[in-house]
């Protein structure tokens, strides 16, 4: 399986980042790729308009062969076998759902609530295993080729009823599930994830009482 690994950033990557990544390079270099027919490529693209970004990206590691994309954001901690546990789902599209890199933390993986029809969160402290959600942010996601198999655009922006703004992962999620294609979080995985701000934020800085009034509301 050919790989393509996918980073729009801006002028800069975080320090703590480009060390997760030479890690997760070098262990699927020494796992994965060391059979025959595997492969790892790295794509990255500077810019201010991520869905511009993510959209060229995309059709660029699909021309090349891609058989899968792992989206990883430049300001994302990560363990090094990430790769390796989200291949392992075998699905056309899984993600992890990083917090927030700001005070309180809040989950960035979204569903739908069936009887207002509006987006709510959805938080994976307490959770195992994987679940099928309505959208994920693309902190980091792995994208299978099958996922594209959608008509273009497939990273846009849209506006809600409200006012409110649908971002370029939000928009590629909800694409899928209309085209047949679900999307699924990895809750266990999500635990490990670090989103860098001021510091590194995680799902530890998630304050109980938010949580359980959270959970009280759903």
């Amino acid at each position: 399986m050919k790989v393509a690994i996918c980073v729009p950033c801006r002028d800069t990557v975080m320090t703590g980042f480009a060390f997760d990544l030479a890690r997760l390079c070098a262990f699927d270099g020494v796992t994965r790729c060391s059979e025959e027919g595997n492969s790892l490529m790295i794509y990255q693209m500077p810019g201010t308009l991520i869905f511009n970004q993510r959209q060229k990206l995309a059709e660029q590691a699909l021309a090349d062969g891609a058989d899968a994309i792992l989206w990883i954001d430049s300001d994302m901690r990560f363990p090094k076998d990430s790769l390796r546990i989200l291949l392992s789902r075998e699905v056309p599209i899984i993600g992890v759902n990083a917090t927030t890199r700001r005070m309180p933390v809040q989950p960035t993986t979204l569903n739908k609530d069936e009887t207002t029809n509006e987006l709510v969160k959805v938080y994976s402290k307490g959770k195992e295993g994987c679940e099928e959600v309505g959208a994920v942010g693309f902190g980091m996601v792995l994208t299978r080729k099958e996922a594209f198999n959608m008509p273009k655009p497939w990273f846009w922006f849209d506006v809600t009823d409200k006012g409110g703004l649908i971002g370029e992962d939000i928009y590629f999620c909800a694409k899928a599930w209309e085209n047949g294609i679900p999307t699924i979080v990895d809750h266990e995985l999500s635990m490990h994830i670090r989103h860098i701000g001021t510091y590194e934020y995680g799902w530890d800085d998630l304050r109980s009482e938010e949580h359980t009034s959270e959970l009280q509301s759903h």
